[in-house]
């Protein structure tokens, strides 16, 4: 839930005079994620939230019934004139305004405001910065129920791993047959009977198909698991409620007593980059010092690529987590890949780590999360694996 005292006390911080954020036909889930359920009105509509006072929502009148459980003031326009001298008259004598833009569109995550309307904004004399860390520390930063759900769901989702690897060691003990499918829907059945929701499915994978990094098992072409093996298991759950947040974990495990050394190899790696990025964090925290998400991005890609692996790495660090709906949340990732991530990593924001390598016959990915707490620091919230786990 969006904090008006947590954004303007960053506001005030950074030398902004207010934030605008625009919408069109829904197209900005910034904007809905300060104004409550996601709607596509057909008008343009804007959000001021001044560095003092109450926001105001700007909206066409043609689109008031699509506003009208919103709580907050609202200033109605018809023609595009004067939907531009309201914009003028709710900005007042703010000049340094944040809007929902990256530059040079390095964040897709964090850039919602179209070309024309920033050069429209320009031309009116306003100085322009990025809203995306003022958007973190105010909407997708976890309060104590926030942290609290988290701590439980990942409690449960370490048990059900648990539980998975043992279902999959009692069937190769007892000669049983089981596949990447009964896997997951195990883990699905676990979701149910604890209460807990997810978003998509589990990935379950085995050997070769593990080398792709979202493989999903289906019904009548799933693998069979058995001896000699190298099962990958993948999932994410929370406790309903729009506050609460995701618990998600990446582990291995071999089905044999003596694990080949390629794969012992390539799990060592994927660990000490996984440890790095870490560290990395942890000893920016020590020093005082704030890391944007591409730099810890880099730590983790550097150990793979030294080990020559870096083709192999096929994604980011790590995503943003949040509470919400979404396991992905719109804070900082960790990234230098798929994007140029210059967003900070703030206190009281959480994020996956789980570097990955990828090969033909097997891939390895080993997923933390993290919990920048605003006292302690990096805060590592569920279970780290250090070893394969044998499942013989």
């Amino acid at each position: 839930m969006f904090s008006l005292a947590a954004a303007q006390t960053f506001m005030t911080a950074e030398g902004i005079d207010a934030w605008l954020l625009y919408d069109y036909r829904g197209g900005n889930p910034l904007f809905w994620t300060l104004i409550g359920d996601s709607k596509a009105p057909t008008r343009r509509a804007f959000l001021i939230v001044p560095g003092r006072g109450e926001p105001v929502l700007l909206i066409h009148t043609i689109d008031q019934m699509f506003f009208i459980d919103v709580a907050l003031p609202k200033r109605v326009y018809r023609s595009w004139e004067e939907m531009r001298a309201l914009v003028a008259a709710l900005l007042g004598a703010a000049r340094r305004v944040a809007v929902d833009y990256s530059p040079d569109g390095a964040v897709p995550t964090a850039s919602f405001i179209d070309g024309g309307t920033l050069e429209w904004l320009r031309g009116g004399g306003y100085d322009l910065v990025p809203s995306a860390d003022l958007f973190q520390a105010s909407a997708t930063a976890w309060d104590d129920a926030a942290i609290a759900s988290h701590q439980s769901a990942s409690a449960l989702v370490a048990a059900i791993k648990d539980g998975a690897f043992d279902l999959v060691r009692r069937a190769i003990a007892g000669g049983a047959r089981i596949d990447e499918y009964d896997v997951q829907r195990y883990i699905v059945g676990e979701f149910e009977r604890l209460g807990l929701e997810t978003e998509g499915e589990p990935v379950v994978q085995v050997n070769g198909h593990s080398g792709t990094p979202h493989y999903e098992p289906r019904r009548g072409t799933a693998a069979a698991i058995g001896p000699g093996d190298w099962l990958l298991i993948d999932f994410w759950a929370r406790h309903p409620g729009e506050r609460n947040v995701y618990a998600d974990i990446a582990w291995g495990a071999y089905a044999g007593a003596d694990i080949p050394p390629r794969l012992q190899a390539v799990f060592d790696i994927v660990r000490r980059a996984r440890d790095g990025a870490l560290a990395a964090i942890r000893q920016a925290w020590a020093e005082g010092r704030v890391l944007e998400g591409w730099q810890v991005d880099d730590v983790a890609r550097g150990i793979i690529k030294a080990a020559g692996y870096g083709d192999g790495f096929h994604h980011r660090t790590g995503h943003s987590m949040g509470p919400g709906q979404r396991l992905h949340a719109l804070g900082v990732n960790l990234d230098n890949l798929e994007t140029h991530d210059t967003r900070r990593i703030l206190p009281r924001t959480g994020f996956s780590i789980e570097p990955g390598i990828y090969l033909p016959e097997f891939g390895v990915r080993l997923e933390i999360n993290v919990y920048l707490d605003p006292e302690r620091g990096p805060c590592v919230t569920t279970p780290i694996q250090d070893e394969i786990v044998r499942l013989a």
